[in-house]
């Protein structure tokens, strides 16, 4: 497609191009939004509720308990991280109870976080020794390994303050350090610099222990990661520099060459913990690395007035635009906020809300996307959007990012399903590859338990007692007071 043409396709809205017959509907809605503002959703009710489906799915053994990942066909496998990750596991689900046992003061939600948290402890091992069913090396990854199991059980500690939890965590952390492997001018641990999968997420977990358990001693391992990842930088011709994530060769494509620029598999994520291991070392070093990435994504956006949108993937869907967490905008923003943070440079902050603008101008979360299709969850749907501008808000105190999240957390509940009665689930085709194929899952990122945390999260918002859980891959507060 040629480029002014494709200037015009995003200028108009690729959503409202696609599907330009459901442009009409929109007046006729008007009035049922006003209603909405009056008589808003009990989001903390629809958190409950999900919780009540998901623990109706736990699997209680001596050992602590775990949750079935889809509960209408317990025999199909859990999706890309077993029985345990942060992904679709148990870990995600522990997260999400530790924060509604807060905001709710409901001890029963404490218990059964506790049980997941005492089921990890017990079995991180068996994921040391079998490893995931996600890329190479990802056994040791945040989203599908063991840094996400460490962090899942430091911030049980931090919540719980029992220390079984703070112990565990640093068993788990010591064996990740151990499991480090010397490459190049540094380590690694999977091969590959992505932030899912990759040694991205394992460095900003490190990061993230050496604050939780007041120990320096782990930085000096991630900068040497660091050190690994910046070589293997690629220069682009357009400008910047670029990182190929763990799909490289591409499984996902027959061309060798395919590359994801943006946060969970490519370029965005990588400069982000590059931009985290400056603010934590100063070592200029990683700033530049940090910069250059930022620089590469800037020069192939696809950029119109105060908007921009960045391609899911090269060199064969260039127009393509994810708005979600792993591939758009929700999660690639967060390199440049990061970049805002260390830097005080408005230009990042700048294209921070340039791609937030990017989202806000594409017709979600009223009318569907090529990127954006009907899906729900924290990995590329309407939860993921919904946190990444309740972080906003919180990071700039803007109301329209608010509203916003509201809009997208009141499309997710108008899709909830309580079949017999038996709590809240989301029926979605969370990957857009296998349309055909619909799932009802628990986990975090693409379930039930992710899906409900942003629910919970926009209800203290409306509170003004916003407090999250917020992933070592998360720049915005954690906090915001009335």
């Amino acid at each position: 497609m040629p480029e002014s043409t494709r200037r015009d396709w995003f200028k108009a809205g690729a959503a409202a191009m696609a599907l330009t017959p459901a442009i009409g509907g929109l007046a006729a809605a008007a009035p049922q939004a006003q209603t909405a503002k009056e008589n808003p959703p009990d989001y903390l009710h629809a958190a409950r509720e999900a919780a009540r489906w998901i623990t109706a799915a736990s699997q209680v053994t001596a050992e602590g308990a775990h949750w079935t990942a889809q509960p209408d066909h317990p025999e199909l496998p859990t999706s890309p991280s077993k029985q345990l990750g942060v992904y679709s596991g148990s870990a995600g689900v522990v997260l999400f109870l530790l924060q509604l046992a807060k905001a709710t003061g409901d001890n029963s939600y404490r218990d059964q976080a506790t049980k997941g948290a005492d089921y990890l402890v017990a079995h991180w091992k068996d994921l040391s020794t079998t490893g995931s069913s996600g890329p190479a090396g990802s056994a040791l990854s945040f989203y599908n390994g063991l840094a996400g199991i460490a962090f899942t059980l430091a911030e049980a500690w931090k919540w719980t303050g029992e220390a079984r939890y703070r112990d565990a965590a640093l068993e788990v952390t010591n064996f990740i350090v151990q499991s480090a492997k010397p490459a190049g001018a540094g380590v690694t641990w999977a091969g590959s610099p992505g932030l899912s999968g990759g040694d991205t997420g394992v460095v900003l977990y490190l990061l993230y222990a050496a604050s939780a358990f007041h120990d320096d001693s782990y930085k000096p391992l991630a900068a040497r990661a660091g050190e690994h990842i910046l070589e293997l930088a690629e220069k682009d011709p357009r400008g910047g520099v670029r990182w190929f994530g763990p799909s490289r060769p591409g499984a996902a494509s027959t061309d060798p060459r395919t590359y994801f620029p943006n946060f969970e598999l490519g370029t965005a994520g990588v400069a982000y913990g590059l931009a985290r291991l400056f603010a934590e070392t100063r070592d200029a070093r990683f700033l530049e690395g940090a910069r250059q990435g930022a620089l590469h994504l800037q020069k192939i956006a696809t950029v119109a007035g105060d908007s921009a949108l960045i391609c899911y993937r090269e060199p064969d869907l260039t127009n393509l635009y994810y708005l979600g967490f792993c591939h758009g905008p929700s999660g690639t923003a967060r390199l440049f906020y990061e970049l805002y943070t260390v830097t005080k440079e408005r230009e990042y902050l700048g294209w921070t809300e340039r791609l937030a603008r990017g989202i806000t101008g594409s017709g979600i979360p009223e009318i569907l996307a090529p990127g954006f299709w009907y899906v729900d969850c924290q990995c590329c749907g309407l939860a993921g959007v919904t946190d990444f501008f309740l972080g906003l808000w919180a990071g700039t105190h803007k109301p329209e990012y608010l509203a916003f999240a509201r809009r997208a957390a009141e499309q997710a509940l108008s899709r909830v399903t309580d079949l017999n009665n038996a709590g809240y689930r989301w029926y979605q085709a969370w990957t857009r590859v296998t349309p055909w194929v619909v799932t009802a899952e628990t986990g975090h990122m693409v379930g039930a338990a992710g899906i409900a945390t942003s629910l919970l999260h926009l209800h203290l918002a409306d509170q003004r007692r916003y407090e999250a859980i917020v992933f070592p891959d998360n720049p915005f507060p954690n906090t915001v007071s009335a």
